[in-house]
């Protein structure tokens, strides 16, 4: 019997690993689907079908950022040339300064800072298609975008049939508490998904609108790197304030480069203490460590899309760890509740 185990389980490994690109795609569907869940509830309560609600839903996100894509995409690609294209230009007036002619003096940093912006200029398509790539080629092409968008499709419209028939294979009070587990795992994943796009969009109109009052250049681009950036937890804002920070030092000198440094720093407090609580209706719980290691390990395997979705996966994992855990950390609460308190000699 163990013989008949370890090769059911090995047959499953195997199976795994050959279907990899598509299980993959099944999670990712799964994942949209459960954090648009919510909102398409929210229209079948209205009276409309779980069907209509779900195309209601996915498409309308689609058409919307097909169309923010449509009125912002060429004046962005412009400013993102134009941008790359200045950079040795910007280099140059920092070598001017006195606080980079003596790193140019003794270093050749300026010098390769020189030729890696010409390069970037050659390489935006290549470096913007690393940049949102996933590795495996799983939205490599437009078949399977088409076959992600309709798999996540018939997902949200059978999700409650796929609860209904799990749950009735368990005990009445085990489904009613399975259930239970599963409603909060939704809710927690479309919190996040939902409430990560709110956040960076408002950061990044909070840097695109004070890079046009300070004067800083490709206002635009600026805003577009920060809201992007900002889309991956912890250390997203921080790489972006790095950017957008140096580009405008280049390009308005010091004192605006400081302005909106100030206002980037004021800017993340004030997300970190108001924003994110009044965005995200489920607060996700996860330490520092956790969610910039979930982060690192989401990034390597799915690149950008695998850090943008390793915090709500992460958060979903927590919840359903917890509740199998709960049972164990019951009794251990009762074992110590049940010693006889240590004599004081």
């Amino acid at each position: 019997m163990t013989v008949v185990k370890a090769l059911l389980l090995a047959l499953l490994i195997f199976l795994a690993v050959v279907a990899a690109d598509a299980l993959l795609g099944i999670l990712l569907a799964l994942i949209f689907a459960l954090g648009l869940d919510p909102v398409v509830g929210k229209l079948t309560s209205k009276g409309l079908s779980r069907g209509l609600s779900a195309s209601i839903v996915l498409f309308g996100l689609i058409l919307l950022i097909g169309a923010i894509l449509i009125w912002a995409i060429a004046p962005i690609w412009d400013e993102v040339r134009g941008l790359t294209g200045d950079l040795p230009g910007y280099i140059e007036d920092l070598e001017d300064s006195p606080g980079f002619k003596e790193l140019a003096n003794n270093t050749d940093v300026i010098e390769k800072a020189k030729e890696l912006a010409a390069d970037a200029a050659q390489k935006i398509p290549e470096t913007a298609g690393s940049l949102l790539g996933i590795t495996g080629g799983l939205v490599g092409s437009l078949l399977s975008v088409v076959t992600l968008l309709f798999l996540t499709l018939f997902l949200i419209v059978g999700l409650p049939d796929i609860k209904r028939a799990s749950l009735a294979l368990l005990p009445p009070a085990q489904a009613a508490h399975i259930s239970g587990v599963v409603d909060q795992v939704t809710k927690v994943i479309s919190s996040s998904l939902v409430g990560n796009v709110a956040i960076s969009l408002i950061a990044g109109t909070v840097v695109g609108v004070t890079a046009v009052i300070i004067g800083a250049p490709f206002p635009v681009a600026l805003a577009v790197i920060v809201g992007v950036f900002d889309l991956v937890p912890q250390v997203g804002s921080t790489i972006a304030a790095f950017i957008v920070c140096l580009i405008t030092l280049a390009g308005s000198g010091l004192g605006a480069a400081l302005i909106l440094a100030v206002v980037i720093i004021v800017y993340q407090q004030v997300e970190n203490y108001l924003v994110q609580p009044a965005v995200y209706s489920t607060a996700v719980d996860l330490s520092g460590f956790a969610t910039i290691a979930s982060v690192l390990v989401g990034g390597a395997l799915l690149g950008v899309i695998g850090a943008i979705l390793a915090v709500p996966v992460t958060a979903a994992l927590k919840v359903i760890f917890g509740e199998v855990m709960k049972p164990r950390r019951e009794r251990m609460a009762a074992m110590r509740a049940a010693e006889p308190a240590p004599q004081e000699t």
